[in-house]
């Protein structure tokens, strides 16, 4: 008829410390796993939305080696928050260790600004100017329209390809 005694410690760290602990593991874990997800969610987003510019770049560039008198197609572009916060922080953390194709992908919003808001306003002034031929030819030699355009395009489907990878990844960055 003895008792045995059990010490307080023992106790303490079976009703308090050990689920305190188990709740703080397990919360951590599931705000990993949303985390996770979302990088994995706005890698998608990232992909569709340089699809749709990649599209317009492109097709902009067939109407720059034609000489085309039309204007470069820039619908999906409203602005430098086409390419939302998370998205730009998800290509910057996939790029953080990998060489530039052509611009940084870091850049991504600089460049599109500059393809979508400057280059076409030129070009669609030259389309509209006196003398377009003379107009569009001095865009395509000295501004280097193409060029620009091209590199712009590398950009793009440089950091395309890296959100898909990171879209596939168990740990996405």
């Amino acid at each position: 008829m003895c008792q045995e005694i059990q010490p307080m410690y023992g106790s303490l760290f079976d009703k308090f410390i050990l689920p305190f602990t188990v709740a703080v593991i397990t919360y951590w874990l599931f705000k990993k796993n949303d985390e996770y997800i979302k990088r994995k969610q706005y890698s998608m987003l990232g992909v569709a939305i340089i699809e749709c510019l990649l599209e317009e770049i492109e097709n902009g560039i067939e109407i720059m080696k034609n000489n085309y008198l039309n204007l470069l197609p820039v619908k999906s572009w409203i602005g430098v928050l086409t390419i939302p916060d998370d998205v730009l922080l998800r290509i910057i953390s996939v790029a953080k260790d990998s060489k530039p194709i052509s611009f940084k992908p870091r850049d991504i919003r600089i460049h599109c600004k500059n393809y979508f808001d400057h280059m076409a306003a030129s070009w669609m002034s030259a389309i509209q100017s006196n003398n377009p031929q003379l107009a569009i030819h001095q865009l395509l030699t000295q501004g280097k329209f193409i060029e620009a355009a091209e590199g712009v395009v590398a950009m793009l489907n440089q950091c395309k390809a890296l959100l898909e990878e990171n879209e596939k990844r168990f740990f996405p960055k």
